[in-house]
C-alpha cells in the first residue's frame, strides 16, 4: 500500500516566473566600437575594418521561410568609427540596399519610420531581441562582427506574441516542477571521493552543457529534485525554467523526463 504523498518542499532559493536564463555568449560581448589604426608597413597605416551583419527575416530569421529575407555584410565607413553617427544611418543604409534587392516585397514599400533595428538580448530564447534607439550612437550601441536585425511593427507584434506563448509554457512547466520538488537540494550530494562509492548506494551521472558529474541520491528523489539541486548549486547560470533532464534511449536520442518521475521510476523505465 502506498503511503501519503510527500509535501513539496518550499525552496528558500530564487525561482523566477518569466526568467529564462542568461545567454552568456551574448552577455560576454560588450557594446563599443573603437577606431583602431594599425601599421601595415613603414610609414603606411590602415584603419582596421569593422563589419556588421544586417538581416531581415521576420521576428526570427533562423526559422523564417519567406522569400523576402535578406542578409547583408556591411563594412562600416572609417569616418563612422569616430563616433557620433546615429543608428538611423545604419538603418537607412540597409533600407536602400533592401529596396534594390527586394523591390516587390511588403517591407520595401514600408515608410522609413516603420523600419527599426534590433539586436539579440540576454535571454536564452534565441529569437528574443531588443530594439535599438534610432538616435543612439552606433559606436556605443554595437560591437564589431555583431548581427543586427531589421524589424517592422508587424514583426514586433509576432515577436511579442511568440514571447507571450513561450513565457506561459515556461511558467506552467516551472509550476509543475516546483510541485514535485520533494527534497531539499542539500539531500543530493556530489561524489568527490572514493569513500562515497559504497555497495547499495544510488548514483546518477549527469552529463551535459560543459561538464559531467556524479551525485549521490535515493530512489525516492524526483527529476524535479535534480533540477532544484542543479539550480541551487549553479544559481542563475542554471535557472529552473531553462533546465531539462533527459534519458538517452536505445536509438541514441534523448527523451526529456517529466519532473514528477522518481529516480526509481526512471530506472525501471530505462531497463524496460
Amino acid at each position: 500500500m502506498l503511503g501519503p504523498r510527500p509535501t513539496p518542499v518550499q525552496p528558500a532559493y530564487r525561482t523566477g516566473s518569466t526568467y529564462t536564463g542568461v545567454d552568456e555568449s551574448v552577455v560576454g560581448c560588450k557594446p563599443g566600437i573603437v577606431k583602431t589604426v594599425v601599421k601595415v608597413d613603414e610609414g603606411v597605416y590602415k584603419t582596421r575594418e569593422v563589419k556588421l551583419t544586417l538581416r531581415y527575416g521576420g521576428y526570427d530569421p533562423d526559422t523564417y521561410d519567406g522569400a523576402d529575407g535578406l542578409v547583408l555584410s556591411l563594412t562600416l565607413p572609417a569616418k563612422w568609427l569616430d563616433g557620433g553617427v546615429p543608428i538611423r544611418r545604419l538603418r537607412d543604409a540597409f533600407i536602400g540596399h533592401y529596396r534594390k534587392k527586394r523591390p516587390s516585397a511588403r517591407l520595401a514599400a514600408a515608410a522609413d519610420e516603420e523600419w527599426g533595428l534590433a539586436i539579440k538580448d540576454e535571454s536564452m530564447l534565441l529569437f528574443s531581441k531588443k530594439r535599438l534607439d534610432d538616435d543612439a550612437d552606433l559606436t556605443k550601441a554595437l560591437y564589431d562582427r555583431q548581427e543586427v536585425y531589421a524589424m517592422t511593427a508587424w514583426d514586433w507584434e509576432d515577436h511579442e506574441a511568440k514571447l507571450a506563448e513561450l513565457r506561459k509554457a515556461v511558467v506552467d512547466d516551472l509550476a509543475h516542477t516546483m510541485r514535485h520538488v520533494m527534497h531539499e537540494p542539500e539531500s543530493i550530494a556530489p561524489v568527490v571521493s572514493r569513500a562515497q562509492i559504497l555497495p547499495g548506494a544510488t548514483f546518477v551521472v549527469l552529463a551535459g552543457w560543459y561538464k559531467q558529474q556524479c551525485v549521490l541520491v535515493t530512489p525516492e528523489h524526483t527529476i524535479a529534485d535534480l533540477k532544484a539541486y542543479l539550480h541551487h548549486k549553479n544559481g542563475p547560470r542554471m535557472p529552473m525554467e531553462a533546465l531539462d533532464i533527459g534519458l538517452r534511449t536505445a536509438d541514441d536520442s534523448i527523451e526529456v523526463l517529466d519532473g514528477a518521475l522518481t529516480l526509481q521510476q526512471v530506472y525501471e523505465q530505462s531497463i524496460a
